[in-house]
């Protein structure tokens, strides 16, 4: 009776030590954030602000400002990249979703005159660190189920020991 138990123990630990190797593996983390990089222009800069973190549909909310200089007003925004909004691209505070990294630049006139492109500008660029994968460490399942089977096997010669001594 008592190798019975020990052998069904034995079954029942490698079995519950094996579960976490073959499970799912886990998702990738959505708390890292896209790069928005902003290319200023003569007239003014701009910044932005990461509203939200990356949603489970893979979109981020990012509000921009712009910044005119002393005798430019803000035109409009170009931008390079996967963004939806349902703000003016003339609007020059807008909510943008986007779904990767994006390149912006606001493009500003001076009053009375057109626009003219960037030169020697400096470029902002977020290299904000990205989160860590999350889930379980392949290391955990192999050690459990090694101590299992050492348990397993103290206990199967602790049974063999004791049946011998009666």
């Amino acid at each position: 009776m008592k190798k019975l138990i020990s052998v069904m123990c034995t079954v029942l630990l490698v079995i519950f030590a094996a579960v976490p190797a073959f499970a799912a593996e886990s998702p990738q983390a959505t708390t890292f954030a896209y790069d928005v990089i902003i290319i200023p222009t003569p007239g003014g800069d701009a910044d932005y602000e990461k509203v939200t973190e990356i949603n489970d549909d893979g979109e981020q909310e990012v509000h921009l400002t712009s910044s005119p200089k002393d005798g430019y007003r803000f035109d409009h925004w170009e931008m390079d990249g996967p963004y939806k909004t349902t703000d003016k691209l003339t609007d020059g505070d807008i909510d943008v979703i986007i779904t990767g990294d994006i390149t912006v630049t606001p493009v500003f006139k001076a009053i009375g005159t057109s626009t003219q492109p960037a030169t020697n500008a400096t470029i902002n660029i977020d290299n904000s660190s990205k989160s860590p994968q999350t889930g379980s460490n392949d290391v955990v399942p192999y050690t459990v189920v090694i101590l299992s089977v050492i348990a397993c096997g103290v206990m199967g010669a602790f049974v063999i020991k004791s049946s011998k001594s009666k």
